[in-house]
Order: structure tokens, then sequence, then C-alpha cells
């Protein structure tokens, strides 16, 4: 188990966002829906970096469960929005949630989960090589595209597989990083719940 005891370095934003997440979460499993970690949130929770920032959660779960996942958070208030690249979002003012399909995203990745534990919730995040493997099919994706927002994204992407490549070696040698700060107020979530 992964117990994040660490803030980002945008800890305000990442409070709301955890706020705004757990009650996404919370529709979830009201659903049955099992959502996996990915993106920032599983950089820093490998990494522990605090100068990373968290501006979204990207989540994952069956493309399949988009329709009846969007109704019941769209009944509980929160804006929704189906991308053409197979993406849910979940939109509250500046927070966003995204699940990504799992059978598009997810795709012949390493099925190596881990439990995160960030404040009062644990979920299932996807494991350190396929997060980096993730992070290198985006690089693939964007590495030919003129689009200003693709070179953003492809540098971002191989920022994140350096911080994770570097927070590996550190977790190699033993150096733990930790943090005073509150971590959402969320309620606490098993897996077995």
């Amino acid at each position: 188990m992964i117990v994040m005891d660490t803030l980002p370095a945008n800890k305000e934003h990442f409070g709301e966002l955890l706020d705004f997440g757990a009650a996404v979460i919370d529709v979830c499993r009201e659903l049955g829906i099992e959502p996996v970690a990915s993106g920032s949130l599983a950089v820093f929770a490998y990494t522990a970096n605090t100068d990373l920032e968290i501006n979204d959660l990207d989540l994952s779960c069956s493309e399949l469960d988009f329709p009846r996942l969007g109704a019941a958070l769209k009944e509980k208030g929160v804006e929704v929005r189906l991308t053409a690249w197979h993406v849910l979002q979940a939109l509250r003012d500046d927070l966003k949630v995204e699940f990504d399909a799992r059978e598009i995203w997810l795709r012949d990745l390493p099925g190596d989960y881990e439990t995160l534990h960030i404040g009062d919730v644990r979920l299932r995040i996807i494991g350190s090589s396929a997060l980096e493997t993730l992070y290198q099919r985006g690089i693939e994706a964007t590495t030919n595209s003129s689009n200003a927002s693709d070179i953003a994204k492809n540098q971002s992407f191989h920022d994140k597989i350096e911080v994770l490549r570097k927070g590996r070696d550190t977790a190699r040698r033993g150096i733990h990083h930790t943090s005073a700060g509150h971590v959402g107020t969320m309620p606490v979530r098993s897996q077995n719940d």
C-alpha cells in the first residue's frame, strides 16, 4: 500500500480537488465501479515530489460504464463531458476528474496495481512501470505534432517520466519524503466497503 503523506506544490487546489474527487469516487462505488488512478496523482504517489502540481485527477474505468456513471454524476449536480478521445470528464468550477476508457488507454499494460491511501480514501493505482509505459505512449502520439497543445503535452510526458525514474532511484536508496499537511477531508472507503 502507498500512503500519501505529502502534498504537491499546489496544496490548496489539491485539497479542493481531493474533496471533489472523493464525491466522484463515492458515486463510482455506489455503482460498483472501481476506478484506477493514474496521471500526475500516480506520479506524485510514487515519487512524493513536492515540486509537482496536480491540477486534475486521472482515473480509469470501463468505457461501458460511462453512460451510467455520467448520468449518476449529473444527478449529483456534477457537469459531465464526453470527449472524442474516449474520456469522461467530471467538472465542478475549476476542478476536473477524468475517466480514461480502460479498454483504450490501459490496454496491454501490466496489471501490477498498488493500493493508494490518500486522505481517507483507498483506491487502486496503476503500477509505476505501467505508468511509465502510458506516458511513453503519450510521447509517441504527440512527437510529430505541430499543435501547440500536443507539443506542451509531449514535454510534460517527458518530464513526468524523468520524475518517475528519479523517484524510483530515490526509493531504492531508501530516502523518504514527508511533509506536514492535511490531505483532504475524504471519508474512508476501501475496496471492500
